[in-house]
């Protein structure tokens, strides 16, 4: 019998893997900040789990030290989140499960230096979601507390914010996730004390530039960064403005006017645009970035004055984007015009954000219900209503083709199984 050549045999082989790569229908990712990898809470991957159930379809749930409204970051084999714990939530924490199975892998103690005001019923001290680059683990607290450690939970260096720019001022806590552009790690830190923005560096955790802002009394919204071919820009949106600026040393390039006093949700990008929204009863904007000074009239392409959350981000799925009020009110409009595709009450009182992947998008209330629904569609169309048997105020997470909760007291990977939403989508 011939045989072919050792070298057209491993050709053969690294052939034949990439096929099976590319039609396996799990591409797994990385989910290492606040709404995913490219900060907008798409997932690419392509089978995701649509049905489950309290008793089907849960991979595995275990145990959380303490309390957090965080959402879970995952890298390759680990997932991370913070919690915090004590009556007055001076104790924070930081820990480690394994992906595979859940079980804990490391607990870090701190203890905060400021602990502030929060609404006891929802957020708490660790709502910021951390960060990862795969070799450090960034967390801030409410309490303006930041740290940096390693993989295994080793502290590399820590600063009290609030020791040098006084507490946390704000009703509902500190909210708003911190974001990592090439080694500067950028926290928004807006409230009814002295706020500010704050580059550091994200080897040393010392100043690149801080940046003072009179006059914003507070925000609880997650910066963005936007890159163009001419310009990389950090995207700030705060009381009653949004805002552009250097990332590299906080000098402001444009502001764009017509937001809400309060904002909490965190625009996204795509499209060419910013899609910002504040609440309640404001409007949505699509935005241009460039520009200078104000450009509120010259880079807004449209805007829609009904349907804005107080609480979840917005999400933007193709050409479709989303937006999900605090009530269950579900509007879907054309990303490129602004124009309502269609609107559709779902019930229920949110405060997670909604995730995307794999044809779908998922919105989980505070009761722990997940209703999917199929993307792209021209009319509302659910797929599944998913009961989880726990409270969810933190976003999901979605890696290795399964999604992962964490409630008050649990984490949870669900598998679930998939429908195909071309197909068996019910409308």
């Amino acid at each position: 019998m011939n045989r072919a050549p050792a070298n057209l045999r491993i050709t053969a082989l690294v052939v034949l893997a990439v096929l099976i790569d590319a039609t396996s229908g799990v591409r797994g990712e990385n989910w290492p900040q606040w709404r995913g990898p490219e900060r907008n809470a798409v997932s690419a991957e392509s089978k995701l789990p649509s049905h489950w159930s309290t008793e089907s379809g849960i991979h595995w749930k275990v145990p959380l030290a303490g309390t957090g409204v965080s959402s879970p970051i995952i890298w390759e084999d680990r997932i991370v989140l913070t919690a915090t714990d004590r009556r007055s939530q001076e104790e924070l924490l930081i820990a480690c499960h394994a992906r595979d199975d859940g079980r804990q892998l490391w607990l870090t103690r701190f203890w905060g230096t400021a602990p502030t005001l929060h609404h006891a019923t929802k957020s708490d001290m660790a709502t910021p979601t951390p960060l990862t680059d795969g070799k450090r683990i960034f967390a801030l607290f409410g309490t303006g507390d930041l740290f940096c450690v390693d993989m295994d939970g080793q502290l590399v260096w820590q600063r009290s914010l609030a020791e040098e720019y006084g507490p946390f001022e704000n009703r509902f806590g500190h909210t708003s996730s911190p974001i990592l552009f090439e080694n500067i790690l950028i926290l928004q830190c807006d409230h009814y004390g002295a706020s500010y923005l704050l580059a550091v560096d994200a080897d040393t955790g010392k100043n690149i530039w801080h940046l003072p802002r009179p006059g914003i009394w507070h925000s609880w919204s997650s910066p963005q960064i936007v890159r163009q071919a001419e310009e990389t820009t950090l995207v700030v949106c705060a009381a009653e403005r949004m805002e552009g600026f250097d990332p590299r040393n906080g000098q402001r390039q444009w502001i764009v006017h017509g937001l809400q006093r309060e904002c909490i949700p965190t625009p996204v990008i795509g499209h060419g645009r910013i899609y910002v929204v504040s609440g309640p009863r404001g409007s949505t904007f699509a935005v241009r970035p460039g520009g200078s000074g104000d450009v509120s009239d010259s880079h807004v392409d449209w805007r829609f004055d009904r349907g804005a959350p107080y609480v979840p981000s917005a999400i933007l799925v193709g050409d479709q984007y989303y937006l999900l009020d605090d009530q269950g009110v579900v509007t879907c409009l054309d990303a490129h015009q602004g124009k309502q595709l269609w609107r559709h009450r779902i019930g229920g009182s949110f405060t997670a954000s909604p995730v995307a992947g794999g044809g779908y998008v998922y919105f989980s209330d505070d009761d722990g219900v997940t209703t999917v629904i199929a993307a792209g569609k021209k009319s509302f169309t659910q797929v599944a209503r998913n009961p989880l048997g726990s409270p969810v105020y933190a976003s999901a997470a979605i890696s290795q083709g399964k999604l992962y909760f964490r409630t008050p007291d649990l984490l949870l990977a669900i598998e679930g199984t998939h429908t195909d939403v071309q197909s068996n989508a019910a409308r």
